[in-house]
């Protein structure tokens, strides 16, 4: 294993033969095809680098409202700052919250109703990591990352359903290539994401007249990241950003209930589209084993003992 290679930890999770860690003109905020006027987004966890990428990506892109919640006030209020300066027509609440407590996000929900209206886009951001072997790691603080990252997501998709306006209604969720993989010392996080991922699923299959995704965002240097992954963490955070806006278009229809990374190349994969949806490549599947009638297709003479 060549741990000089920088993309060592991007490449398991790689789809496509072309691919991107800065950002490239088809994401780019200020492109006409993802303009956000006349759109109402609500992000948690704005204050993170993710996050704050996403709601300047927003702000770039003309969004009427913006909503920002997050648990550091100061934190949210530099963040509002940012895009007023940004787009001086926007208009931006903030609404500090937990999003792990019910009444907490039903009263974030009450606010919003009541000042914005109604919310278009909700793009779950907030997430935790706990970074400990099992055995190490104490039982309530494994299990918090379980909290933010599929109740707090869940939370707030419960309260998006019941008040979503149209078929351009949208819910992205901020995800992980982690999910798909084992790191140890990462149990809580990458079990918690990879439910995450399922409850996306959910959410497309009992409500497809709401339009979800999971977002990957690669790999970026945020408080969350490990110190041991830090050399690896060069995505630029702009790429989540752009894709969100992306991910709002009519282009992005098919790929709904999906995942989608913003290290894949979406080009390549639209020239791919028919074979990515009828072998559901970018779906979570439970086993890689093909399961049916008959078994799985064994290769012949694998077995050593024979």
């Amino acid at each position: 294993m060549d741990y000089g290679d920088l993309n060592l930890v991007t490449w398991p999770v790689q789809l496509t033969k072309a691919w991107h860690r800065d950002m490239y003109p088809l994401l780019e905020p200020s492109r006409p095809e993802l303009s956000a006027k006349g759109k109402t987004v609500l992000v948690t966890g704005a204050s993170g680098g993710v996050g704050k990428a996403i709601v300047k990506a927003w702000a770039i892109a003309g969004a009427a409202s913006i909503v920002i919640t997050g648990r550091k006030v100061e934190a949210l209020n530099e963040v509002a700052a940012s895009v007023i300066a940004t787009s001086p027509g926007t208009k931006v609440l903030v609404c500090p919250a937990d999003l792990t407590d019910e009444q907490s996000v039903q009263e974030l929900w009450e606010t919003v109703r009541a000042k914005i209206g109604a919310v278009d886009v909700l793009i779950n951001d907030a997430g935790s990591m706990n970074y400990a072997t099992i055995g190490e790691i104490e039982p309530l603080q494994w299990w918090n990352d379980f909290e933010v990252n599929v109740k707090g997501p869940y939370l707030m998709c419960h309260h998006f359903v019941k008040q979503a306006q149209g078929k351009n209604s949208t819910v992205i969720t901020v995800g992980t290539g982690a999910a798909a993989t084992i790191f140890p010392n990462m149990s809580s996080y990458t079990c918690s994401k990879l439910a995450q991922a399922k409850l996306m699923e959910f959410l497309h299959a009992e409500h497809p007249q709401i339009r979800s995704f999971t977002l990957l965002p690669g790999l970026l240097k945020t408080a969350m990241t490990a110190k041991a992954y830090l050399p690896y963490a060069l995505d630029d955070p702009m790429l989540s950003g752009g894709l969100s806006l992306f991910l709002c278009t009519s282009r992005a229809d098919w790929m709904q209930g999906r995942v989608m990374s913003v290290n894949w190349d979406i080009e390549e994969m639209e020239a791919h589209k028919l074979q990515i949806q009828r072998d559901g490549l970018t779906k979570l599947n439970f086993v890689n084993a093909k399961l049916g009638k008959g078994g799985h297709p064994w290769d012949q003479n694998t077995n050593p003992d024979t």
